[in-house]
C-alpha cells in the first residue's frame, strides 16, 4: 500500500472575522523527507507549493492564507499565501502531487457528523489520529487555537 500525506488540520473560521489566519496543515507519516515542489492544494482555495518545498519524515507543513498574520497570531510557520478562501460551513480540499494524482482528499462540514464548532470563530478541525479516515466526520473534533 502506497503512504500518502493526510491533511489533519482544518482553520476555517479564523478569531476575528477580517483576520487572515486560515490554514492548512499537513502530516507526512513516510520515514523518508517528501518533496512538494510542484504539489498543489485545491479546493475553496488555490495553492502550489514553491520548488524546494519538503516535509520531514513524520513531520507537518502549514499552508496558510497569509503565512505574516498567521505568525504573528499564532507564533506557526507556513507556507503560502493561497488565493481564495476555506469554506466556513465546509467543502473539498484535494491535494495533488505534481503530476496532478490525487494523494489526499477531504469533504469537511461544520455539524453532524462532522464536529459542531458554533460561535464565536476560532476553533479549527482536527484530526483525531493521522492513520484514520479523513473524509468521515467522525474522526475529527473541533479545537481551539
Amino acid at each position: 500500500m502506497a503512504l500518502d500525506p493526510v491533511i489533519n488540520e482544518i482553520h476555517p473560521s479564523p478569531p476575528l472575522p477580517a483576520e487572515r489566519t486560515e490554514f492548512v496543515e499537513i502530516h507526512w507519516p513516510g520515514e523518508q523527507a517528501l518533496d512538494l515542489s510542484g504539489w498543489r492544494l485545491t479546493g475553496g482555495v488555490e495553492f502550489t507549493f514553491p520548488a524546494g518545498s519538503r516535509i520531514d519524515a513524520g513531520g507537518f507543513v502549514v499552508v496558510a492564507q497569509d503565512p505574516g498574520a498567521l505568525a504573528a497570531r499564532f507564533r506557526v510557520a507556513g507556507l503560502g499565501p493561497w488565493t481564495g478562501r476555506l469554506g466556513s460551513t465546509g467543502e473539498r480540499l484535494t491535494l495533488r502531487d505534481v503530476s496532478g494524482t490525487v494523494r489526499d482528499s477531504v469533504g469537511y462540514g461544520l455539524g453532524f457528523p462532522w464536529p459542531t464548532v458554533g460561535e464565536p470563530p476560532g476553533y479549527l478541525l482536527e484530526l483525531i489520529r493521522p492513520s484514520l479516515n479523513n473524509d468521515l466526520g467522525g474522526h475529527w473534533r473541533a479545537s481551539v487555537v
